[in-house]
């Protein structure tokens, strides 16, 4: 067999819904960056961003640089409870965010999509809630609401992700151009943007929310708005016309604040179109990514969370195989350069396992062109809430491994994976690396490889967040279980030095919210 020559490999979450230019702070240049802050403050509680502040922050605020951790507590609770009473009374109340004036427009709405499940009856619920907290700051409520309540904007997303298209709402997080001087003519544009047939067909079954709802503590909601609030009023925005309601409601709350001044209406248009035009830009995305990957003479490349174009931009003038027959939904390929591996690989089914059907792993068996030895290769993306998954995944492909290599044919197969293991704290790494161990699996470990913090978002429970997480790695079997490579000279956003974790994703420089991480395949001699 001829000798193997070493192959760069590397696996990175592409961020490929990134439309969004207000979502994460980072560096977008010092043409945007101001107008992005000036949002920030309009639109971002202070709960979330109180809550969040690091020790290190603390102090600075207490102008105290040796303080007990007894004080740094105090003093915590402190900020967190006056940012909570700030929150209470910023922003409009219901009734100045939903006029009169709208509701005409939403009744007239009403009776144009009656035929396609836009109810009276739904209606009449919509107007009920909005008579009965008219006065209530919404605000808070608007800042915790149940999370399922806004599931349309994510359905929206990755709608536009999979297909190519631009996800086009004219909204503050999108790169759509808000159409209008005030906030009636904002928002209005919105609705008729909203209610229509498709909106009502992407809407989640009313009876998800019924249960979620009902598993709501009521002090939960008498925390936002008021003592009398409880669940049953809630019920109105299960239904498709709810969820749509709501989704407006949620969204018509930033273009109030950033409608106060029609210049900044005017700078965030322009902040839009940059960011449209460079960051934003899928194709230039996808195109500066596969300049950095024939750079560093890639030749195994796991992605996760890519979109349409990425694929085009590599199998393009064939430098990559196609990935036709992988599983397109969530981007998790495995491209092969097409002068190291041969063409016919083959495509490997996980059995009940939903992360397999959704596309959150691909498997394929390939063969080496130098050596004609085969690999096992899979891209995988762990459940983003639950670390377990990860760890479920990396099972399920050494199960197939195993199974596979008792086949005469694969006797000396090899396993590559490449993963985003959501792993978001300490203890997930360690329970990760504990199961590699057991599995006779080694993977890189290279510290930080995302670097965030969200701040205009609907995901409330990571919204302040400086998030500074381990989570992609590039895995392979251990030596003494039948490893034949070692995974050499790693590095984190195709730089062997470490990043700087004061620098938030994405930016410039690095426009994902994952830095790629790479090594080096190296025959042990």
């Amino acid at each position: 067999m001829a000798s193997f020559l070493p192959i760069i490999i590397y696996t990175s979450n592409i961020l490929g819904s990134f439309n969004d230019p207000f979502e994460l702070q980072g560096n977008y240049g010092l043409e945007l960056n101001p107008i992005r802050q000036q949002v920030f403050e309009l639109v971002v509680a202070k709960e979330a961003l109180s809550k969040n502040f690091t020790d290190s922050q603390i102090k600075q605020q207490m102008g105290n640089d040796n303080p007990t951790e007894s004080e740094i507590q105090q003093y915590r609770q402190s900020l967190l409870q006056q940012a909570i009473e700030e929150d209470r009374v910023h922003g409009p109340t219901l009734s100045e965010l939903i006029t009169g004036d709208l509701i005409h427009d939403l009744t007239e709405k009403q009776k144009e999509l009656q035929a396609i499940g836009f109810d009276p009856a739904d209606l009449d619920g919509i107007i009920h809630f909005l008579n009965i907290y008219g006065d209530q700051q919404i605000f808070r409520f608007l800042r915790n609401n149940p999370f399922e309540f806004l599931g349309l904007d994510k359905i929206l997303r990755d709608k536009a992700s999979r297909t190519g298209a631009t996800f086009d709402l004219p909204i503050l997080s999108s790169t759509q151009t808000l159409n209008g001087h005030d906030s009636h003519e904002l928002k209005k544009d919105l609705l008729q943007r909203l209610f229509t047939v498709e909106m009502f067909s992407l809407t989640k079954p009313e009876v998800l929310l019924k249960k979620s709802i009902a598993q709501l503590d009521e002090n939960y909601l008498q925390e936002f708005l008021g003592k009398d609030a409880n669940n049953q009023e809630l019920q109105v925005f299960c239904t498709p016309a709810g969820q749509v309601f709501f989704y407006w409601l949620y969204q018509s709350l930033n273009l109030h604040f950033i409608s106060a001044d029609v210049n900044l209406i005017e700078q965030i248009n322009k902040v839009k179109n940059v960011f449209l035009h460079t960051l934003g830009d899928p194709q230039i995305r996808a195109e500066s990514f596969k300049a950095k990957l024939v750079a560093a003479d890639a030749g195994v490349v796991f992605t996760q969370e890519s979109d349409t174009l990425v694929p085009q931009a590599l199998i393009k003038e064939g430098l990559f195989l196609s990935v036709d027959q992988q599983n397109p939904l969530d981007g998790a390929y495995v491209f092969l350069r097409s002068d190291l591996w041969e063409s016919d690989y083959q495509m490997i089914s996980i059995d009940n396992y939903e992360g397999f059907t959704k596309g959150r792993l691909n498997i394929i068996l390939a063969t080496n062109k130098q050596t004609g030895g085969k690999f096992l290769l899979a891209s995988a993306h762990g459940h983003s809430t639950r670390a377990e998954d990860g760890r479920l995944q990396i099972s399920l492909i050494k199960e197939k491994f195993d199974q596979l290599q008792q086949q005469p044919e694969n006797g000396s197969l090899q396993l590559l994976i490449g993963i985003d293991a959501n792993t978001k704290t300490d203890e997930d790494v360690k329970a990760l690396r504990e199961h590699l161990e057991a599995l006779g699996l080694v993977g890189t470990s290279v510290g930080p490889t995302t670097v965030k913090q969200r701040m205009v978002t609907v995901q409330h429970s990571k919204a302040g967040r400086f998030a500074i997480d381990e989570e992609d790695y590039l895995i392979t079997l251990k030596p003494e279980n039948g490893g034949a490579f070692l995974l050499t000279h790693p590095t984190v956003g195709f730089n062997e030095e470490k990043p700087d974790s004061n620098l938030a994703l994405p930016n410039v420089s690095n426009p994902s919210d994952h830095y790629p991480v790479g090594a080096t395949l190296t025959e042990i001699m």
